[in-house]
């Protein structure tokens, strides 16, 4: 029984930590600094004994502030605890707030986390040249042809119109073409996702759309599915290339991004990595049948069966009650 009231518990958490982040993490400030202002506001009517809040709002907001540092500490995000920070003195001042005492461990954390990213930070990576663009479309070619451990560096510097020379000024080897190659791909899927989530919707709104953009990515990037999904290939770029990791390191905060908007529990279970898994496993079998009979159709046309299993799967609910 305690473990189960633990786990509400810290589901709940998962939920409240969603609302401050989009899925990249970035950091929503209105949103925590509006939190912060209702509790305040509870515990200066008198109403902390429903909510179990220390009587003192700067005893709260320590314990508070406490939780959420030690969790983005385990999640490898110590560098926005300052933000959090900056933003809880904002609104606290404004609520009587003069001071408050924090647990070293953190405050130190959270300096160097943020002297850290502030010493290594560089700029972003810019778009493909046109060159680049090229090679890529070109690798993509070969490798539908030859298959990736086949192919060569020869071939495909042939088939771009450019000597091999060029292709290694670009790219120290073959294996390295691939890694950026599926880098460039996961982060086109990425935006996607992250455009999705930049509306408010409800949360099988947001499924439905993220196993369109994927289905849809699949459609026009069978090459790279493929090597997606073949382990030999995991094995040379590397797990964290892989597309499932990629997109959880690089999505810091899907999981409780979705938590969040799982307000009204339409969801079956609230194992996230069930659901995850599970719709990219039913998705995957459809997309070998696509393979199987010689892709002679658009894989879209599965997108509507796709939905109507998976959401009696998970939801019991039919595709039409997200519209």
């Amino acid at each position: 029984m305690d473990k189960e009231i633990e786990r509400q518990k810290r589901i709940a958490f998962y939920s409240e930590i969603g609302q401050f982040f989009s899925p990249d993490a970035t950091f929503n400030r209105h949103s925590f600094q509006q939190t912060l202002a209702e509790t305040y506001g509870k515990i200066e009517y008198g109403q902390n004994d429903v909510d179990n809040l220390p009587g003192s709002k700067a005893a709260w907001l320590t314990e508070y502030l406490s939780s959420i540092f030690e969790y983005l500490q385990e999640k490898g995000m110590s560098h926005k605890s300052m933000d959090i920070f900056n933003a809880a003195l904002e609104v606290s001042e404004s609520h009587g707030i003069s001071s408050i005492s924090m647990p070293t461990k953190y405050l130190r954390q959270m300096i160097i986390s943020y002297e850290e990213k502030k010493s290594t930070r560089t700029d972003k990576k810019i778009s493909p040249d046109d060159k680049r663009d090229l090679i890529f479309r070109a690798a993509v070619k070969i490798f539908a042809e030859k298959g990736f451990h086949k192919a060569t560096m020869d071939e495909i510097a042939s088939q771009a119109g450019m000597g091999k020379g060029s292709i290694y000024r670009h790219f120290k080897s073959k294996e390295e073409l691939l890694r950026q190659l599926l880098n460039e791909k996961y982060e086109e899927i990425m935006k996607r996702i992250i455009q999705i989530f930049s509306r408010e919707r409800d949360v099988l709104q947001y499924i439905k759309e993220m196993i369109e953009v994927w289905i849809d990515f699949i459609d026009k990037n069978h090459v790279v599915y493929r090597l997606i999904q073949n382990e030999s290939i995991g094995l040379i770029v590397g797990e964290n290339t892989m597309f499932y990791d990629y997109l959880i390191t690089h999505l810091p905060m899907f999981k409780e991004k979705i938590l969040a908007m799982n307000k009204e529990n339409r969801l079956k279970t609230t194992n996230f990595y069930t659901v995850f898994y599970g719709i990219l496993g039913f998705i995957d079998g459809v997309v070998q049948k696509w393979f199987r009979r010689g892709m002679n159709y658009s894989l879209q046309e599965e997108v509507p069966v796709i939905i109507e299993v998976l959401f009696n799967g998970f939801v019991g609910a039919s595709s039409s009650g997200t519209k």
